[in-house]
């Protein structure tokens, strides 16, 4: 009787096998880190569990949830700190002050972090609204993670100097010296002054923050999280859906709409904006916020409801906020979606292959410095012709413009001309090389078209750009 072939075992066969436990567990898009990142992951996990090779590791894997959440601990590396991007805590200020609470007074703000990480978000968002003028009592933060070990620290909530790199805190504090606490840029050091003390292992966050802030386990895949919750009138989720395979990204998406309030606001990271194509949410215009409102469905189950003029005038309106600077006090006007923008479209005279951009001058009348910003609203608003004219107006003026070329390239898009929106955004790129949205857009444009290498080089260069 001949003995059975023995089966020889390959490393990659093994590690895409590893990558599918993943994929499976937290949705994880292996291009979107890379093969590379994960080896190196499964490696050390190999050489702390003593196991000589690939197979008898993955047999591990396979038979011990333990091991699986240890090496999901190894692949996930914690890249977060206090006021990261400080837009969107400009914005919930201005939300909570201006609109939520005139609407409930007396009530209390729900929020949801979530992945939170080692803590500095959800923090950051009680004192985002501690420095607005919200009592505590009046506000609750619930922050998840599926990072034990993150969660462990940031219930500890001590803090090394790396935590504060949102600004040039050393410089703040030749400059406090000096000065004072005046001025937006010694706000952070300000805040670290005010609500840490310093010890031996770091700067220690008081006790009254931290019990505004309830940690969890929990997992955005799981189609039952947060069903025991009321819902929440704010979200950041921010810097995970980059991460996630198209399915995974749609079942977090479902969630996180079931979750957030009818009147709410959802916050993602600057990389994301593209992931929420063809989804319920519209973009809220406030400059690098990267904040989402549910549309609301009207009888047809397919309008949108713009903003009205009273909201326009509440998100002009400027709280007390430590990082108020009159750039970011801009009002906030609902984008409409993309699909709405193509609905637009479809309803007119069918496009040309290539946009028309007739010749410029609507423009005659408006200001060089309020070009683009017209060209956005009017895109906003389905024009796109006459949005692609502006830039074109202010680009034979301002030959350098990545953002021009951008918008040039959202409106071709918009207008479906894959192949002309990516000329623009590869000349975005040349003027900008580190320039984050344009590479988004560009990596969305090579996955739809079936470039996944291309498009998995595109994201490593943009998760490069996210650790610095």
């Amino acid at each position: 009787m001949q003995s059975a072939q023995k089966k020889v075992f390959l490393p990659n066969e093994m590690l895409q096998d590893i990558e599918a436990l993943l994929r499976q567990k937290i949705g994880l898009e292996a291009n979107s880190m890379g093969s590379s990142a994960i080896d190196r992951a499964v490696r050390r996990r190999m050489a702390d569990c003593g196991l000589p090779d690939m197979p008898a590791y993955l047999m591990r894997l396979q038979t011990s949830p333990q091991e699986l959440d240890e090496l999901i601990e190894t692949v996930i590396v914690p890249e977060t700190w206090f006021f990261r991007d400080r837009e969107p805590f400009n914005l919930l200020s201005r939300y909570v002050m201006a609109e939520w609470l005139p609407a409930n007074p007396g009530g209390v703000l729900r929020v949801l972090s979530v992945p939170c990480s080692t803590g500095e978000e959800p923090y950051s968002i009680a004192l985002a609204l501690l420095e607005a003028g919200l009592a505590s009592k009046n506000f609750c933060i619930d922050a998840a993670d599926i990072s034990k070990k993150s969660l462990s620290k940031a219930e500890r909530a001590i803090y090394e100097r790396n935590s504060f790199r949102g600004e040039s805190v050393e410089a703040a504090e030749v400059a406090a010296q000096e000065n004072g606490y005046s001025g937006r840029r010694l706000s952070l050091f300000a805040m670290r002054e005010k609500y840490f003390v310093r010890t031996a292992e770091g700067y220690q966050l008081c006790e009254s923050v931290r019990r505004a802030v309830n940690f969890s386990y929990g997992n955005l895949l799981d189609p039952y999280f947060g069903v025991d919750k009321r819902h929440y009138d704010v979200i950041f989720c921010r810097n995970l859906l980059i991460y996630l395979h198209s399915a995974a990204r749609k079942r977090v998406i479902q969630v996180l709409e079931r979750l957030l309030t009818p009147k709410g606001l959802l916050f993602v990271g600057h990389s994301e904006t593209g992931q929420l194509f063809g989804t319920r949410f519209v973009s809220v215009r406030h400059p690098l916020a990267f904040a989402y409102r549910k549309a609301e469905v009207g009888a047809g189950g397919h309008s949108l409801k713009a903003a009205t003029e009273k909201e326009k005038l509440l998100f002009s309106a400027t709280p007390n906020s430590p990082w108020n600077s009159p750039t970011s006090a801009s009002p906030i006007l609902p984008i409409r979606s993309q699909n709405s923008t193509l609905k637009s479209q479809l309803s007119s005279p069918a496009p040309s292959p290539q946009l028309s951009v007739p010749s410029p001058p609507p423009s005659a009348d408006i200001p060089v410095s309020s070009l683009l910003e017209t060209a956005r609203s009017l895109a906003d608003r389905g024009h796109l012709n006459e949005a692609a004219a502006l830039c074109e107006t202010y680009l034979s003026q301002n030959r350098v413009s990545a953002e021009a070329y951008l918008l040039l390239g959202e409106v071709c898009q918009a207008a479906g001309n894959p192949e002309q929106a990516e000329q623009y955004f590869y000349k975005a790129i040349y003027l900008e090389p580190n320039h984050e949205q344009a590479l988004t857009h560009l990596a969305l444009l090579k996955e739809r078209r079936g470039d996944l290498a291309g498009a998995a080089i595109l994201r490593q260069r943009i998760q490069r750009l996210l650790k610095f």
